[in-house]
């Protein structure tokens, strides 16, 4: 395992971890949707309204050019999670754009 980023800098930390070691280190959780072949991320999130998820998108884009496909998100009070890498991208990207309509739409509102 290896940290890749900090908690300081975007509200996440993201480990390394072979496939096959993520059912011993998550017991129960549902692999069946996912590659365990090689490596995977686990991200762990701190505190989800600290999350950057610009830093996020572009750590999952890097990752996938590297060839991990799985990826495991673990927030305080709930249940690890494992998706593929793109669909969690997809999330990602999806929630930033929804950030970026919104603050657009406030600036509308303070014009009028």
């Amino acid at each position: 395992m290896t940290q890749m980023r900090s908690m300081v800098s975007g509200g996440f930390v993201v480990e390394r971890e072979f496939g096959f070691h993520l059912e011993s280190r998550f017991p129960g959780i549902d692999l069946s949707d996912v590659d365990t072949s090689g490596l995977a991320l686990v991200v762990r999130v701190g505190d989800p309204r600290k999350l950057n998820v610009w830093k996020l998108g572009r750590l999952l884009i890097g990752a996938a050019s590297g060839g991990v496909k799985t990826a495991v998100v673990v927030r305080p009070g709930c249940e690890p999670v494992a998706l593929p890498v793109f669909a969690l991208w997809m999330h990602v990207d999806a929630s930033q754009e929804e950030r970026a309509q919104l603050q657009a739409e406030y600036r509308v509102r303070l014009a009028a």
